[in-house]
């Protein structure tokens, strides 16, 4: 079940609630590779002290998977979870391309994966449609974070008003990652 919500500047927000298994499975191979970064663990250890994540199989209990905490940092949505867990939050812009109004995730999308886990650190990729007017608040937001700018380009010829698209990457803790991106994308002005 998925709730949409819009905030103050019409940027879709989602609220979701999944009870698909197509997500991360917590104890399947690929996490053997991925792992919690570390204050997202200590906030899951709780009264025991214990962490619910040191024995494969021990506790199977989460409501969400991994890469579903990671696309409710955006509030947004799994796309895919294996090999790659990626997560998908649209942008409400009123654009046209070619003279018709379009809401593709190809056009306007937030978007952040995360894969190659190596104790901890994952390589950690994001895009994003971007106005004109935003360009310069997010790419200095990113920056100022210690996360590297890699392009900036257009996607699509006759859209209006004109979609840019921004990429950004970093290897370090997933968590941090995202939840780093979605703080410069607020303090830009691409969502409230």
């Amino acid at each position: 079940m998925v709730r949409k919500e819009y905030d103050d500047l019409g940027n879709q927000n989602f609220v979701s609630v999944s009870n698909r298994n197509d997500n991360f499975d917590l104890n399947d191979e690929f996490n053997d590779e991925f792992e919690l970064g570390s204050e997202v663990q200590n906030q899951m250890m709780g009264r025991s002290g214990k962490n619910p994540m040191t024995a494969r199989n021990a506790n199977r209990g989460f409501s969400t998977s991994t890469c579903q905490q990671l696309a409710n940092i955006i509030g947004g949505d799994v796309i895919t979870s294996t090999p790659v867990c990626l997560v998908q939050r649209l942008r409400n812009i009123n654009a046209t391309i070619l003279g018709r109004r379009t809401r593709s995730p190809l056009a306007l999308p937030f978007a952040l994966s995360f894969e190659n886990n190596r104790n901890g650190r994952t390589l950690n990729l994001g895009e994003t449609v971007i106005l004109q007017r935003e360009i310069n608040p997010f790419l200095s937001a990113l920056r100022s974070r210690g996360i590297i700018v890699t392009a900036l380009h257009n996607h699509w010829l006759f859209d209006e008003p004109r979609l840019m698209y921004m990429h950004w990457e970093n290897v370090g803790d997933p968590f941090v990652f995202a939840r780093e991106s979605f703080a410069a994308a607020r303090e830009a002005g691409l969502f409230n």
